[in-house]
Formats: C-alpha cells, structure tokens, sequence
C-alpha cells in the first residue's frame, strides 16, 4: 500500500525550463511555498517535478514522490469507483441513492438519484453537516435526516456542494460492494493502476510514517503564510472523506488519467473500467446551468467538470485557454486541477501546496496551464 521509500527521478525536459521558473516565481510572490507538476502525452510521461519545500521556512525541497493534499481534485477517483461497481451490476447512476441508503428518503430526498450527486444537481443543503462530527458514521447519519434547497427539483439546478454529497457517495459505494470505501478503492483503483503513493485519508498516525516526504497545505493569504491547522491531519484526517481527503503524487494523477484516455486499460493491460462507462463520466450532463455555488454557467459530468471556456473565461478551476472542449478533470480548493485533453493525447497534475484565495488562485492557475500549453505548441 505504501510507497515511502520509493524514490523516482523527476523528469525537467529544457523545454519546461520556462513553465519551472514561473512557478519558482509565484513563490516568490508567496502564493505557496512549493508546486508539483506532471504531465504526459499518449500515456508516456514528459515532464515531472516539484518546486519549493514541504513546509515554508522548513529546508525541506518539494520532489516529484512529495505527498500532496489532493483535496476535490480527486473526486474524479470516487467517481471511477463507482463506475467499477455500474460496470459489476452492483449500482445504476440513474438509481435513487435512497434504494441503497434507505434512510436518506427522508426529507424530501427521496428522488435524489446518485448521478444528482455527482453532476451537484441534487439539492442537498448544508454542507456544514459533513464537516463535523466525530466519524463517518455520524456524518451519515447527519446528511440522512437533512433537508434539502426549499423548491429545489433534483436535476434542474447546479449548485456546487463540495463535501456532503461525496460522503453519501462513498456510503454508497460501502454498501453496494460490501467492504469498505477505503479497501474498494484500493483494491480496484489505487493498486491496479500502481498509485502506491496515493492515500484516501492521511490519518495521524501515517502523517508520521510520511514524516518530510508529506507536503503541508499552507494558507497563503496570510503574511507570512503558515501551516493551516483546518486541513492537518489532526483535523481532515479523522476520518476518510471521499470528495476532499485525498493525498497523493501528480505523476499517480496523471497515471489515473491516462489509463481514462486508454479506455480504461493500464500500462500493464489491465481493464480497470469500461469504455462506455468513462464516456458516461466524462460527457456533459448538463450544458448551460448556472453554477448557483460559483454563478457562473458550469457543464458537468459524472464527477467530473468538463471545460466550460465557451460558457466564460471567468469560469474557475478551468484548464486554461489553450485547451480543447472534450477536456474533463477536476480541480481542488484553490490548490490543484487534473485533467485529460482527448485531442491531444494529454493528461496533466498540476498541485500546489498554498491556498492564496479563490481570484488569485485562478489567477496563478491560469498562467502556468498558458505557459505549459505554450511549451507544448512549440515545434
């Protein structure tokens, strides 16, 4: 399960010279302390490495094997594992989640279908019910006795509900497989696809055994920056959170993404998920809904946002100018994005570890996927 003392060389080609320094200058604008990029063309990997240190201040450099907090920008992983389970005949998207959580019927929820879920068109109301509570259990219990938006039709409305949804999911995905969210996803996702460093939940106790090779999440709007105490493991690794708990490498991202663009084959030619499953995912389901949580208009699929430039460039967590309307992936908190571009055989892991806001986070987000897709034009 664990790769600690695994080490990999990092891969700085010349032509990425440039898209290195820009984000060895955005440290010096403090807007994190260090950043991990992985890209690769066709399945084969061109360019991985990290800038920059673990913890500000700390000495400690920030390499391509440093564990990285993923937070939403690995949803698309749940999403995938509940492809697997449609794939087996354990689970429909179009299934109501109350036909296998019976006791989420309640309140109104009743016609909240698992694809509501996961394209955030189900309603749900408060995300503050996922955030507390002292275990999974309680969590579940909490979102199963919650209401949803007054008036809210499940599928008519987008509202972007980054947590509660993906608890229920991963609930799901406990009870149609009979193990645990952890152990599915180990077992039919992470190991399959050799994603030995990437982690559901960093616990306290495997914080420890990371020791310097685990990168911290910084808040970056602070002067001076510092470790911020909401996303340590203390705090977010209590318990495993399908949507936001996520640790992990951009070069195990993009290992995710390319096996989605081999039609759900790995390097080692093992069928992780059906094709027609991952065009199920990754195709819009609903095009020219404003986001009520953003307000702007967002195309979704299944667990994944599909580029939605043509909509406007003030749409956040994007992939950048440059790329093509088949894009899908997914960002997280003003932190990261992955994502696959079909027309041009490209998958992409782009991390950092400082969170300097939601504008100037767009901001530092959109210059590098620019500079990066510049390296990528060039003869």
């Amino acid at each position: 399960m664990s790769n600690i003392d695994k080490k990999s060389d990092p891969i700085v080609p010349s032509d990425f010279l440039p898209v290195k320094s820009l984000l060895e200058q955005q440290i010096q604008e403090r807007l994190h302390p260090g950043a991990q990029l992985c890209v690769a063309i066709d399945g084969d990997v061109i360019a991985d490495f990290g800038v920059g240190e673990t913890v500000t201040g700390s000495g400690v450099e920030l390499t391509n094997d440093s564990i990285m907090p993923l937070f939403s920008s690995a949803k698309p992983i749940t999403a995938v594992a509940l492809g697997i389970l449609a794939d087996s005949g354990r689970l429909n998207f179009d299934d109501s989640v109350a036909s296998h959580i019976p006791e989420f019927a309640v309140r109104g929820k009743s016609s909240i279908q698992i694809n509501h879920i996961l394209n955030h068109t189900s309603g749900l109301a408060d995300d503050a019910l996922a955030d507390g509570g002292t275990n999974r259990a309680e969590v579940i219990a909490r979102l199963s006795d919650s209401h949803t938006i007054e008036g809210w039709i499940p599928g008519e409305r987008s509202a972007y509900i980054p947590t509660a949804g993906w608890h229920i999911l991963g609930e799901v995905v406990e009870r149609a497989s009979g193990i645990s969210f952890e152990s599915f996803v180990q077992d039919f996702v992470l190991d399959p696809l050799g994603m030995t460093n990437t982690y559901p939940n960093v616990s306290p106790e495997l914080a420890e055994r990371l020791g310097v090779q685990r990168a911290s999440m910084h808040d970056s709007r602070r002067d001076p920056m510092a470790v911020s105490a909401a996303y340590s493991p203390e705090r977010l690794g209590r318990f495993v959170r399908p949507g936001s708990s996520f640790h992990g490498t951009a070069r195990d991202m993009v290992g995710f993404y390319s096996m989605l663009l081999n039609d759900g084959v790995t390097a080692d030619g093992e069928q992780i998920i059906s094709e027609s499953t991952i065009t199920t995912l990754t195709s819009a389901h609903h095009e020219g809904l404003l986001d009520e949580t953003f307000g702007v208009v967002m195309d979704r699929g299944l667990g994944f946002f599909i580029d939605s430039q043509r909509h406007s460039p003030a749409v956040p967590y994007g992939y950048g100018t440059a790329a093509s309307s088949a894009t899908f992936g997914h960002g997280g908190k003003e932190s990261s994005t992955g994502f696959a571009d079909p027309e041009r055989g490209l998958d992409v892991s782009l991390i950092f570890n400082g969170m300097p806001g939601e504008l100037k986070h767009d901001r530092r987000l959109k210059r590098v996927l620019a500079a990066l897709y510049e390296v990528l034009a060039s003869p």
